[in-house]
């Protein structure tokens, strides 16, 4: 089947230096394209998009036909990872169902996994959502497409695909459990770079730290592995990839870097797992096969380093491989609140002695911290404001607390009436689930006033470029 993979125009305010490879469609289109489907991808990120509504329309509408008609599309994917997002997938998936009725329409990422049921309730023109990891639900939604046109007999096998959430023909909601994720993700083939243009994402990336001053208008998005096994109160990331730990090779990582550099001019590359450390073993042998191939590259570690399971030796074969920047998700000045309420064991001891070779060797330090939690006291706050200063990191991001669906914090902020604003129609894209939103906070702490909360939040914003080469990048 040829199916056509959209993303979403870019957020309001996004800067040209942020500009975005959708790197999940990339894996979709690889998977797609080994079980012998062709895939496309129309990327609105990248295009001048009109912000009046009536021209936006016309504009998605005409982009939109255009690639349907000419590639002889037969089936749509569109990614949404935000909730903010959600509001154009809507309105994409609108205009298509008013020129082709029968195209199926399907949707996934964060936002859709969160809100799967409610949005096939409420959105009529989006027929799928897989839920979670998508490569091998999508194949399965293909091949049933490509089966039969019987709608019984597709019944039956859309039964069979798991972590799908949809109407049957009879328009009864169903919900397919998944009975587990991708075992082997070295079993994938490379994402399908050849489907984009690198230059259309190339933006003003002069003020980087570049130490090696090296040539760069992009930092690429790496993947080499996926899941968390940690339960930490505040995070979903196992609501989309589950706990268990799955990595790639060390030479599978390396092939697609060394694609990336010496075929399409990529100097800077930026690991986006969620927790790349889990074995310091993975990502010593990365390093070690960087080295070993004389890759002359730069990279970043954007989620961070799990520092509870950091090293002195897999930091160290990191920054010869090519590291210059790394965040350290700290989640918490306070020691007791990080151990006992976040559910992070970390030590102080800890991050002092990891934070202190870093610095000594001279990469640039991202501290990433969340405030507001129900237990969130003026003596806590203080905590983290001491760390920060303390610690002199080169940059300091205090995030607010979004309470998202089915994590702990949220059943307890449900259970104890915590809940400042209702999410009942958070499905929609109405309320912005945005860590990094300074408009206000989701939880009222048990003991712990607002105006508590939003003095050290004015507090925590002054404090986000802290040394002077910080300051002088000006990244923000």
């Amino acid at each position: 089947m040829n199916v056509l993979l959209i993303q979403p125009e870019k957020l309001p305010g996004t800067k040209d230096t942020r500009a975005s490879i959708p790197i999940s469609l990339l894996y979709l289109s690889a998977s797609a394209r080994k079980n012998g489907h062709n895939p496309f991808i129309l990327d609105f990120s990248t295009m001048d998009v009109p912000q009046e509504e009536v021209d936006k329309k016309e504009f998605f509408s005409y982009e939109c036909m255009k690639y349907i008609e000419k590639e002889n599309i037969n089936f749509i994917g569109i990614n949404c990872f935000t909730t903010m997002h959600f509001p154009q997938v809507m309105e994409i998936a609108k205009i298509i169902k008013e020129n082709f009725k029968k195209i199926p329409i399907c949707t996934g990422g964060a936002h859709p996994t969160f809100f799967a049921q409610d949005i096939i309730k409420n959105c009529a023109d989006i027929d799928f959502i897989v839920t979670g990891e998508g490569e091998e639900s999508l194949v399965l939604l293909l091949d049933t497409f490509e089966k039969t046109q019987c709608k019984n007999e597709r019944d039956e096998l859309l039964k069979l695909i798991p972590a799908l959430v949809y109407k049957d023909s009879k328009l009864n909601l169903m919900k397919n459990d998944r009975e587990g994720y991708i075992s082997k993700i070295n079993d994938f083939d490379m994402p399908a770079w050849d489907l984009v243009d690198i230059e259309k994402y190339y933006g003003d990336y002069s003020k980087y730290y570049n130490p090696n001053k090296l040539k760069f208008n992009l930092t690429v998005a790496i993947i080499t592995s996926r899941s968390c096994p940690y339960s930490c109160s505040f995070c979903s990331a196992h609501l989309i990839m589950e706990k268990k730990y799955r990595s790639k090779t060390a030479s599978q990582v390396v092939d697609e870097i060394e694609y990336l550099h010496k075929q399409r001019g990529q100097n800077y590359f930026a690991f986006m797992d969620d927790v790349i450390n889990i074995s310091s073993q993975h990502i010593i042998d990365i390093s070690n096969e960087i080295i070993k191939r004389n890759l002359k590259i730069q990279f970043s570690i954007n989620q961070g380093i799990y520092i509870a399971n950091a090293t002195i030796e897999s930091i160290d074969a990191l920054i010869e491989a090519g590291l210059v920047t790394v965040s350290l998700p700290i989640e918490h000045g306070d020691e007791k609140m990080r151990r006992k309420i976040l559910n992070k064991n970390l030590k102080d001891e800890k991050i002092f002695e990891i934070a202190e070779h870093i610095k000594k060797k001279d990469i640039f330090t991202v501290g990433l911290y969340i405030m507001g939690f129900p237990e969130e006291t003026e003596e806590s706050l203080q905590n983290t404001y001491d760390m920060i200063n303390k610690l002199n990191l080169d940059i300091n991001g205090v995030s607010t607390l979004v309470p998202f669906p089915r994590t702990p914090v949220y059943d307890q902020a449900v259970r104890d009436n915590l809940l400042i604003h209702s999410l009942k129609e958070t499905w929609s894209g109405n309320d912005f689930l945005d860590p990094s939103s300074r408009d206000g906070f989701w939880i009222k702490p048990y003991n712990t006033s607002i105006d508590t909360l939003q003095k050290y939040r004015d507090i925590f914003d002054n404090l986000y470029f802290t040394s002077d080469r910080a300051k002088a990048l000006n990244l923000q």
